[in-house]
């Protein structure tokens, strides 16, 4: 799942879901792939808690900016 609202192409969330069924999301930050995170019990909770690393990674770097 990509951010919606993220204007860089290179920054999105990935759900997976493993041989067991259990679900993992990987997150990719401005080109760089950070290791796949979980696991979650469905897919919606994977890419909640994608989307909230992902909110942090960017406030972390407005703060930086400002």
């Amino acid at each position: 799942m990509a951010a919606d609202k993220n204007p860089d192409p290179t920054t999105k969330v990935s759900v997976e879901k493993d041989a067991k069924g259990r679900y993992f999301f990987a997150l990719t930050y401005r080109g760089v792939t950070y290791p796949v995170n979980g696991p979650f019990a469905n897919p919606l909770q994977a890419a909640a808690a994608g989307q909230a690393v992902l909110n942090r990674l960017e406030a972390q770097e407005k703060a930086r900016k400002a």
